[in-house]
């Protein structure tokens, strides 16, 4: 798999929290978990589409669950045998994994069922086309769309094709912290690549935004932000200072303590911080704004349509307020 935004490391570090999985999230992770509680898009009494006829969700056929379920437990790393032995699907092995990822630690949030039909001419095979969003405990998440066809023989589920990829983000959730720089100088290279150790050692040093002082003195901080979606190749994220709330440029004059460049951490297969040290204070009087910048590549042959250039996907404040200098 191809690696996902090309930039420098700088192991520096901060909690304010936009919008992000809870910790915690619930998920189906067990084979039997996936078969009896796979969280389909709307509740029970909504239909879902099943070869041309709507039907309830509770009532899909169990041979489409275990394709959901085999192409789920493949991508998480699983090996063919056991998925062949606890699923009766064969054919599994021809499902592709990543191996550049490591989902192990991922669940299923959520399934929607785009497509299940018999292609023209094929009246023995069904072809399933489906959406799965997959977390992991820390709110990590990633969707992928796959189309799987396959027919029965008795309780078996035989697998006759099967390609899968992944969806980009519309709008990715974050999760910023502050820090004391002093904090990350203990960090390596291995532990900053490194998504949850890294999250962990944030955590466990970040300081609550704002002061009770309108003018705190200064002192050398670091703000990290976390993408809690899997980026793509060719998608653009970007931490930017500014004194004023609006737009997405740094406006007026550069906030003082800090250069002009953010700098990024890439870690394992597609998720990415960004990192913006400087010497700063946390009171109201010099309260200044953090704006994340999302620009997703541009794929004319994409199904979902997003929208075009830079967008601002979340914004917060030093201390904690509303308003700053210069409104």
């Amino acid at each position: 798999m191809q690696k996902h935004i090309r930039v420098p490391v700088l192991i520096l570090a901060l909690a304010f929290t936009l919008t992000a999985c809870q910790e915690g999230s619930s998920v189906s992770e067990s084979v039997g978990g996936l078969l009896k509680q796979l969280p389909f898009t709307g509740s029970a009494e909504e239909n879902v589409v099943v070869k041309g006829s709507p039907i309830k969700s509770t009532d899909l056929p169990w041979h489409l669950k275990s394709a959901i379920a085999a192409t789920v437990l493949r991508v998480k790393g699983s090996a063919p045998g056991p998925i062949e032995a606890d699923l009766n699907v064969i054919g599994s092995g021809g499902i592709a994994t990543d191996a550049a990822a490591n989902y192990e630690n991922f669940g299923v949030q959520n399934v929607m069922i785009n497509d299940f039909f018999h292609p023209q001419g094929e009246p023995e095979i069904y072809r399933l086309g489906a959406r799965v969003i997959m977390v992991d405990p820390s709110g990590r998440r990633f969707a992928l769309s796959f189309v799987a066809d396959y027919e029965l023989a008795e309780d078996q589920v035989i697998l006759r094709g099967h390609d899968w990829g992944y969806i980009r983000s519309i709008s990715p959730g974050l999760e910023t912290y502050i820090i004391p720089a002093e904090a990350l100088k203990t960090l390596n290279e291995k532990t900053a690549r490194d998504y949850i150790a890294f999250r962990k050692a944030i955590l466990s040093n970040s300081i609550n935004p704002g002061s009770s002082s309108e003018y705190a003195p200064s002192a050398d901080y670091a703000i990290v932000t976390f993408v809690l979606d899997r980026l793509q190749e060719g998608d653009k994220f970007e931490l930017r200072i500014s004194d004023v709330k609006k737009g997405l440029k740094v406006l007026r004059d550069p906030v003082e303590g800090f250069s002009e460049d953010s700098r990024y951490i890439v870690h394992d297969n597609g998720w990415v911080t960004g990192v913006v040290a400087g010497n700063f204070s946390l009171g109201a009087g010099k309260a200044f704004f953090i704006k994340a910048i999302y620009t997703p590549k541009e794929d004319e042959g994409a199904v979902i349509t997003f929208a075009k250039g830079e967008q601002l996907i979340g914004m917060f404040n030093t201390a904690n307020i509303t308003t700053a200098r210069n409104e």
